[in-house]
């Protein structure tokens, strides 16, 4: 590309009377050879000059005496001439509006012949370039519509047509003239190239402005013959076209009011598709044949310039060259003591006569450009695409962010439509508001009646009649179509892409409440686009796998914004200074990490803790409250460094979950752009590209840690750390990243719509079946199934029906409460289970000794009940201890001798009990059978914890022999009286049926037997809180039983799936189907899902007798009633068992638990109820939390005056398996048949056996165990 140094060379009379003759009033004849000489120094190859007909010609002939001086001056240091002929003015006795057009035409003529024969007097390698008119537009307008030009008053704007006939034909005729004298001269015709519009609020004037607007094609189109034929015109005549560009080239109609340049006021045109239109009319090279501003403005306005040259190079139109004009500074038309400040080089208005001075920043942006300009690659055809139409869940004025980046940087190149999900407007009939946030966007906010969220299925008819209505007037063919949602995708039917693109910038199925239908859209999406970008490389793993074209661009970044928080000056007033100031800015919502802020808080109550954003889809009640922690809400782009210079850390504080496993957070390098200290938690993309500049922080603790060391950062550390930010910065821009996604999607256009496409918009469904079967597909991502996942490791594929992981060990959060899915604790003497807990949450586990009660004859007692007699009434206590007796020693009524008496011995004072250790004798003697305290015959090395009743530990059964079924069992081991007032009553409650349709195999073969010392013992005296190992138990400090489950996310090596769930199972074929319509094989299967419904999602595929056993295995289902109190430190204890009236058999002490499940002044309980066919709910919904209420204030949990600040009820359809006496053949049935289809079950339900949460992580152990030896086993027989 060419650059052009041009010297302003009007020669008109100017509207004072004053004669100009610019090439002499600017100096420019003057100092000629050095005007050269600092144009070819700094690279230029051409001039740009004017002759001017009216200071050329006189009644004795032409005055060529400039041209010759110019031209040898040119020779002299290699520079080619583009001549300017006429230049405004015309010679004496000559009148632009009036006289003989005749004489005008033919006066003309003869210049050009006498100027092209002087020329062609010098030698040239190139076609000699000729403007024969400057810009006849522009001269017709100022001759008829203002005073500019002398004698002209601007009073005759209706001789405007006239005018500019005359002025072609005059053209034509200098055109002819000239190439009979010089035959392979290149005619460039020079228009002013503008942009007008119609004010938005006047839309009646649309049609005006655009016939304003094309006005300044007129002289063009009678220059080709386009119009006006008998003018002469041909195509012929017109080589080049060159076109002058400044600030003031875009204004409105009617108004004329102009579209600033420098305010980058939001209805301007970028020039790259001003270009484009004018490409696209006359299909011929362009020069900017004038382009310049003034002041400060002009390196500013060059590079901005350069920019959309590229972009305009990069959709194939052909730019020929670029002329600074002027460039070297000249005098103002009308007041010729003024001086513009325009030029490369500055003249001293009050000493002209001095050598021009480089404008040293504008200079510099001409070098840079020169650069930017050298490295366009060739020309591949003009890019298939006009628009760019943009899907978007997000609104333009949210947070701003990597669309709002993107798009308006896109906005430059092509027109782009910004199509948001509608908002709810109940009282109007659709309609479609319409936004210009900046230059080249606009944005469509559909408002409907529809009270359906987002892109909703019934909002589309009305959201695709608002679309193609738009489109109709504003649509222009070759449009991109841009999702960043896939719920969009069905406004896709009806259009015609030129390309589809995904930009991928979340991982938006794992966020709270993500639509049903997201999942499978995404599917179609992935399939369908041409192009697939991703905001990180976590994304694009998960991503590739679905698209042949996924390509990884991380958020960047404007340095030059957040560079702004550098100067000491720039802090906004935030607040006191007297502390540390630590800060956030972005959206508040599931992906912060809440706990880890009050954390923060607490730790250091002297650090002000500032979050800057707005809060979304969370409960603002639940946010972190304390006197140092302050939340200013969402802030303008434009305003972020001020709050930015501020803070002396910068918080990455995000969760480690499902909703942030794949996050690129964009303020990374804003953060680093401003210089800060950053501190992050172990986001898996922040760790990968950013770790250098970032400290990480891997739990709560080490980032209280981090943020300690930021602010005590010594000053090589911190000049280290500043140089690694500023190498990251560096090494992105926005500019760049737009740029190169631009050039991808230009590559697309060319190549047209994949197959995928053309059949999903002819209506076919794409999604196909996956190829690759999962070497270990895993159904359920509970517990069991996340410890397969993470056991088994990479080739791993988890699908969980939920959006969170976790199944039943999940969390909820209710204004600001916390409560799971019925009560679960940490516990294990595996040493394993007790590590991996260590991994998954770090220091954020919260030990503490056990309080465990029972509630029942009007007392509270502890926990196990036969244990714990004392307070009970006499009559109970009798019957409790005669009853462990008589089952010890037989009926005491028999004189009979009794088998046993030969054990009497062992009770002797100095003798305790063998078989029960004292360390044990709490959680043996466990008559409650719910799994509520810890199981201390321990867990060794993995094995099923049914077969771990040791014969150290307990007593074989021998008086009676084995019990036939539960009931029996209890009666047997402690005795009728422990039986009737609580283990038969309570575990009829709990299990719902006669136990004697229970067996026993569950316990163990071989049972603990009370030990009498301590149970009189506990009879007669307080019994004291237990302790030891097995009296305590761990819960997550922060984040409910969820943050167990949520901390194998970073840990995961293979896919996890959320939001979807399976529909149909054939084992036959190794394939399961999904609910978003997806296919996937497996190799090995491991199963958490419940047994009857696995086997029912088989269908006909499972035999008869394996359905007919799935069919008849029982099940307890539980109702979890969570109840938020307006009152702190309702208890110390932890959970409650009831065995008489109430409905709900247990009650778990969500509030102390952790300290951390209530918020101030609240305590949380939960109230579990049992149901099943035999024991259906009496009430449910409303009167079930109503009746927990009655009942808990009946039982003393609260009182009647304590406020009830929330209230749900959480349904667990599977709780408990029920061991009746035909389950174990049942399940067997079941197992063998499926062993020999590679399906593994694992867990509670999958297995149909009674575990807890630890059994579950061993189960999933096991699990990936056999899978592996599985597959290497075969691998072994393949060799």
């Amino acid at each position: 590309m060419r650059w052009i140094g041009g010297f302003e060379g009007a020669d008109h009379v100017n509207g004072h009377g004053i004669s100009l003759a610019m090439p002499v009033d600017s100096g420019h004849l003057d100092r000629l050879d050095r005007d050269y000489r600092r144009l070819r120094l700094l690279g230029f190859t051409a001039v740009r000059e004017s002759l001017g007909w009216r200071t050329s010609e006189s009644p004795h002939g032409f005055d060529l005496r400039s041209l010759h001086m110019r031209m040898r001056a040119a020779e002299r240091h290699g520079l080619q001439v583009r001549w300017t002929l006429m230049h405004y003015g015309v010679p004496a006795g000559l009148d632009l509006l009036d006289g003989d057009e005749g004489v005008f035409v033919e006066r003309f003529a003869r210049f050009c012949a006498a100027v092209a024969r002087a020329l062609v007097a010098y030698p040239s390698p190139t076609p000699r370039v000729y403007t024969p008119i400057n810009e006849i537009s522009f001269l017709t307008w100022a001759a008829t519509s203002t005073g500019l030009l002398h004698p002209c008053s601007g009073d005759r704007p209706h001789d405007g047509g006239a005018l500019k006939a005359r002025l072609v034909r005059a053209g034509l005729a200098g055109c002819a003239a000239i190439r009979q004298a010089d035959p392979g001269a290149a005619m460039l015709w020079v228009e002013p190239l503008v942009h007008v519009r119609a004010p938005d609020a006047r839309s009646a004037l649309r049609q005006a402005a655009l016939r304003e607007h094309a006005a300044q094609f007129e002289a063009l189109d009678m220059l080709t013959g386009r119009s006006d034929p008998a003018l002469g015109g041909d195509p012929a005549c017109v080589d080049l076209i060159g076109v002058n560009y400044y600030h003031s080239n875009q204004w409105e109609h009617a108004t004329r009011d102009p579209l600033h340049w420098h305010l980058d006021h939001p209805l301007r045109r970028p020039l790259s598709r001003m270009l484009r239109e004018l490409h696209d009319r006359y299909r011929l090279p362009i020069t900017l044949s004038e382009t310049s501003h003034v002041g400060e403005g002009r390196a500013a306005w060059l590079r901005d310039l350069v920019r959309q040259v590229a972009i305009a190079h990069d959709n194939g139109i052909p730019i020929e060259a670029i002329c600074l004009y002027p460039v070297v500074d000249r005098p103002d038309w009308q007041e010729p003591s003024t001086w513009h400040q325009s030029g490369l080089w500055s003249v001293d208005p009050d000493d002209p006569q001095r050598a021009p001075r480089l404008v040293r920043d504008y200079a510099r942006a001409y070098v840079e450009a020169r650069k930017t300009l050298d490295a366009l690659l060739p020309l591949y055809g003009i890019a298939p695409m006009n628009q760019l139409l943009v899907f978007s869940h997000l609104r333009w004025d949210f947070v701003y962010q990597r669309p709002q980046h993107l798009m308006s940087r896109f906005g430059q190149r092509w027109s782009v439509m910004f199509f948001e999900e509608p908002v709810h407007d109940p009282d109007r009939a659709p309609w479609l508001e319409v936004l210009h946030p900046c230059m080249g966007v606009t944005v469509l906010r559909p408002h409907t009646p529809i009270a359906e969220s987002g892109f909703a299925d019934a909002q589309f008819p009305v959201l695709s009649s608002l679309l193609h209505e738009w489109l109709a007037d504003h649509g222009e063919p070759e449009m991109a179509m841009w999702f960043y949602t896939p719920m969009a995708l069905p406004l896709l039917q009806g259009l015609s892409p030129a390309s589809i693109v995904f930009d991928c910038m979340d991982e938006l199925g794992a966020f709270h409440n993500a639509p049903a239908r997201l999942t499978a859209r995404e599917q179609t999406l992935l399939q369908i686009a041409d192009l697939v970008y991703t905001g990180g490389p976590s994304l694009q793993d998960a991503k590739a796998g679905s698209n042949g074209n996924v390509h990884c661009f991380p958020s960047s970044v404007d340095a030059a914004h957040f560079a702004l928080a550098r100067r000491p000056d720039a802090a906004a007033d935030g607040g006191p200074d007297d502390g540390p100031t630590l800060g956030f800015f972005g959206v508040i919502d599931e992906r912060l990490d809440l706990e880890l802020i009050r954390t923060l808080a607490h730790a250091h109550p002297e650090w002000r803790i500032v979050l800057v954003g707005p809060v979304v889809k969370i409960d603002p009640s639940t946010l972190p409250l304390a006197p140092n922690v302050h939340y200013l809400g969402q802030c303008a782009y434009a305003d972020l460094p001020g709050h930015v210079a501020g803070w002396d850390v910068c918080l990455l504080p995000f969760a480690l979950n499902a909703s942030t496993r794949f996050i690129s957070p964009t303020k990374t390098l804003e953060y680093m752009a401003a210089r800060k200290p950053v501190v992050s938690t172990a986001v898996r993309d922040v760790v990968r590209l950013y770790a250098s500049g970032v400290r990480i922080a891997d739990d709560a603790r080490a980032f209280v840690r981090a943020c300690e060391d930021a602010l005590a950062e010594p000053a090589d550390t911190r000049q280290a750390r500043v140089a690694a930010q500023d190498a990251l910065t560096a090494a992105t821009s926005w500019d760049r990243t737009a740029d190169a996604m631009a050039a991808l999607l230009i590559a697309a256009s060319r190549n047209g719509l994949n197959r995928h496409a053309r059949a999903y918009l002819d209506g076919e469904r794409v999604v196909p079946i996956g190829e690759a079967p999962a070497a270990c597909l895993i159904l359920g991502a509970g517990p069991t199934g996340l410890s397969a996942a993470y056991h088994y490791g990479a080739g791993s594929v988890v699908i969980e029906r939920e959006r969170t992981v976790g199944g039943w060990c999940r969390s909820i959060d209710d204004h600001g409460f916390r409560f799971d899915h019925a009560g679960h604790i940490m516990f294990s003497n595996d040493k394993d289970v007790l590590k991996l807990y260590e991994v998954l949450l770090g220091d954020n586990i919260h030990w503490q000794n056990r309080e465990a009660w029972v509630y029942s004859k009007g007392v509270h007692t502890r926990y196990p009940f036969q244990g714990a007699l004392y307070g009970l009434p006499p009559e109970v206590l009798k019957e409790c201890l005669v009853g462990a007796i008589e089952a010890r020693f037989g009926d005491l009524a028999d004189p009979s001798p009794r088998p046993h008496d030969v054990t009497a011995s062992r009770h002797a004072k100095h003798q305790p009990e063998r078989e029960v250790p004292a360390t044990t004798h709490e959680t043996l003697d466990d008559c409650c059978a719910d799994g509520g305290v810890p199981d201390a015959l321990g867990n060794a090395c993995g094995t099923d914890p049914k077969d771990l009743s040791g014969s150290g530990n307990v007593a074989a059964f021998a008086r009676r022999g084995s019990p036939a079924n539960f009931e029996e069992f209890i009666h047997q081991v402690w005795g009728s009286g422990v039986a009737r007032h609580f283990a038969v009553p309570y575990n009829t409650k709990l299990w719902t049926v006669p136990l004697r349709e229970m067996e026993t195999s569950w316990l163990g073969g071989r049972v603990p037997m009370p030990n009498l010392e301590e149970m009189i013992d506990g009879a007669l005296k307080p019994v004291p809180a237990p302790l030891g190992p097995n009296a305590r138990f761990g819960y997550p400090l922060r984040g409910g039983f969820q943050a167990l489950m949520d901390g194998f996310l970073p840990h995961l090596q293979g896919t996890l799936v959320l939001g979807t769930a399976v529909t149909a199972i054939s084992v036959r074929r190794r394939l399961v189907t999904l609910s978003d319509g997806r296919r996937m094989r497996w190799q090995r299967l491991v199963n958490t899902l419940p047994l009857p419904e696995f086997v029912r999602m088989l269908g006909d595929e499972a035999p008869e007798p394996v359905r007919a056993a799935a069919a008849a295995l029982r099940h307890v289902s539980v109702r979890c009633v969570n109840l938020g109190i307006g009152r702190a430190d309702l208890t110390e204890k932890h959970w409650i068992y009831y065995p008489e009236d109430t409905i709900f058999h247990r009650i778990f002490v969500q509030g102390n638990a952790s300290p951390h499940n209530n918020p101030p002044g609240g305590f949380g309980l939960t109230c579990e109820i049992t149901y099943s066919p035999t024991k259906p709910l009496p009430v449910d919904g409303d009167a079930l939390i109503e009746r927990c209420v009655r009942e808990c204030i009946d039982v003393g949990m609260f009182t009647a005056d304590d406020p009830v600040l929330t209230a749900s009820i959480v349904d667990m359809p599977y709780a408990y398996v029920l061991y009746d006496h035909a389950r174990a053949g049942k399940v067997e049935t079941i197992r063998s048949w499926l062993s020999t289809h590679d399906v593994i079950l694992a867990g509670r339900y999958s297995e149909w056996e009674y575990y807890n949460s630890d059994h579950a992580f061993l189960a999933g152990r096991r699990a990936a165990e056999t899978v592996r030896s599985a597959a290497d086993a075969r691998q072994v027989g393949a060799t």
